[in-house]
């Protein structure tokens, strides 16, 4: 899927442009009503805030990233030789810097504006993240990409951490009172609703979005790789920034906490691992992703989840921390432009 304003000159820079913003306009509205409705069927449910929002609000969020990906991949099968390979870093690029923005750039803002503290099951979920992105670099260090088998490895480590969150979300169900239970069967329809209605606003919000950025971008000469992991990803993470501030605000910070820790072990498991199958020949990922970013990510991510794992509180010298090193990385890559 395409949409952006394929022609040259000024009217196709400014039609780029139009459909960028409508695509920020989805994703903020969408934004809003999914966090509404994701927290309301959390306590509706009495499914940890979480848990709700590392598993059904992630892959809500997530959904731009996976469409992203998959779309590109398929588009390199059928473009092959080094435009194929080419698709393949936007895709690998795609994920890999949507983990590093929605735990460097997003979480960084939300605990230098205010850090909230962590439930129980965050050490769980942060230590399975850290063991999803080592499984990742891994891979990415001893064969210069990602295989199909390997791609199969890290789908399983999906289905587990699904697992994880269903039982999880089982065992706080079954202690609730039945009157409980009771009011959330015959009153959900509204919520449900909207839960749909704004992840389908952030998903046609994302694909315009990153569509048109990519349109510009490309325009202007710059490598696939580094519009993947920086313009792309940022495109692609946007409802995870939306998602995250608008919890912050509405005193559910738990909701955006276990949105980016669920959405950055999907994009490590899920998404690479599919686009590695669908091709059929596994992923290549570039010598700058290999070497750099996926340390750099597993870095961010690890200085989210040692410190707050023990004291069950979040510091702004984290977010501060963990916001340089994501704008270190951004550096970087400009650097790598210029010369």
């Amino acid at each position: 899927m395409d949409l952006s304003f394929q022609t040259n000159g000024f009217w196709g820079i400014a039609a780029d442009v139009l459909l960028l913003t409508a695509g920020f306009a989805l994703i903020i509205k969408g934004g809003d009503l999914f966090v509404d409705s994701s927290v309301r069927i959390a306590r509706r449910l009495g499914v940890p805030e979480l848990i709700v929002g590392a598993t059904i609000v992630s892959i809500g969020t997530t959904l731009p990233e996976i469409v992203t990906s998959v779309t590109s991949v398929v588009k390199g099968i059928s473009a092959g030789g080094a435009l194929g390979a080419g698709y393949d870093s936007l895709a690998v690029g795609n994920a890999v810097g949507s983990v590093m923005c929605n735990a460097g750039l997003i979480l960084g803002l939300v605990l230098l504006i205010k850090p909230p503290a962590v439930g129980d099951g965050f050490a769980v979920k942060g230590a399975y993240l850290l063991f999803s992105l080592a499984a990742l670099a891994f891979f990415a260090a001893t064969g210069g990409g990602i295989s199909v088998a390997e791609g199969v490895v890290l789908l399983a480590l999906f289905v587990v951490f699904t697992g994880m969150n269903i039982y999880g979300a089982s065992k706080a169900m079954a202690v609730r009172p039945a009157e409980e239970k009771a009011v959330a069967e015959v009153s959900g329809g509204r919520e449900a609703l909207c839960f749909t209605a704004g992840a389908a606003a952030i998903a046609l919000g994302a694909v315009l979005l990153v569509d048109n950025a990519q349109s510009l971008c490309i325009g202007a000469g710059i490598p696939q790789q580094i519009v993947g992991i920086t313009v792309v990803a940022v495109g692609t993470s946007f409802p995870e920034l939306v998602t995250s501030l608008t919890s912050l605000k509405k005193g559910a910070a738990a909701v955006g906490m276990g949105n980016v820790i669920g959405a950055n072990v999907i994009n490590a498991t899920l998404l690479l691992g599919t686009v590695a199958c669908i091709s059929g020949k596994g992923l290549g990922i570039d010598d700058v992703t290999a070497d750099v970013a996926v340390w750099v990510a597993l870095a961010i991510c690890a200085a989210l989840v040692l410190p707050s794992a023990f004291t069950k509180k979040t510091y702004r010298w984290q977010g501060a921390a963990m916001l340089a090193l994501y704008l270190g990385f951004i550096v970087y890559n400009a650097v790598i432009i210029v010369i």
